[in-house]
């Protein structure tokens, strides 16, 4: 128990208040057959090992560099159009996290970051039709005209 609370002070000491956060989700159901949230964003933690957690879920944050990105894939039924919370803990805190979510005891452990992404939901975007269909009455005109032409032409 004392360890635990050692471990919730160090988080709380951890100093990471600087994020600057960009966000991308898809929107065009005719291009994925999945939807994805991805979340990148720079932060000042240094080397901490970042967390991530989305609707109870726990993700890995991958680094590249300064830059950091948590991503979730789902099928577009179970990521509807919503306003999903990204709750960022470091070591300690994705510690307590998972004890709480373990025993739901308690209060839950505060992140040191959240970040609120807004997801639209998919739809069909675009024309009505698809434009392989357009280019090929396109394509039928400009041969029956050709063929036209050359028909009056032999006559």
């Amino acid at each position: 128990m004392k360890s635990i609370i050692l471990l919730a002070l160090l988080h709380l000491t951890l100093g990471c208040s600087n994020f600057d956060v960009k966000s991308y989700t898809t929107t065009n159901i005719a291009l994925a057959t999945e939807t994805a949230v991805l979340v990148e964003f720079t932060s000042d933690c240094g080397d901490a090992k970042l967390s991530a957690v989305v609707d109870g879920e726990v993700l890995p944050v991958y680094s590249a560099g300064d830059k950091s990105m948590v991503t979730v894939v789902k099928e577009h039924s179970q990521l509807p159009a919503n306003t999903y919370t990204v709750d960022l803990y470091d070591e300690a805190g994705i510690v307590a996290f998972k004890n709480f979510a373990k025993e739901g005891a308690g209060d839950a452990p505060k992140a040191i970051h959240s970040i609120s992404v807004v997801h639209p939901g998919v739809s069909k975007e675009g024309l009505p039709i698809q434009s392989e269909f357009i280019v090929m009455v396109v394509a039928l005109l400009v041969w029956w005209g050709a063929n036209s032409i050359k028909a009056k032409i032999s006559e």
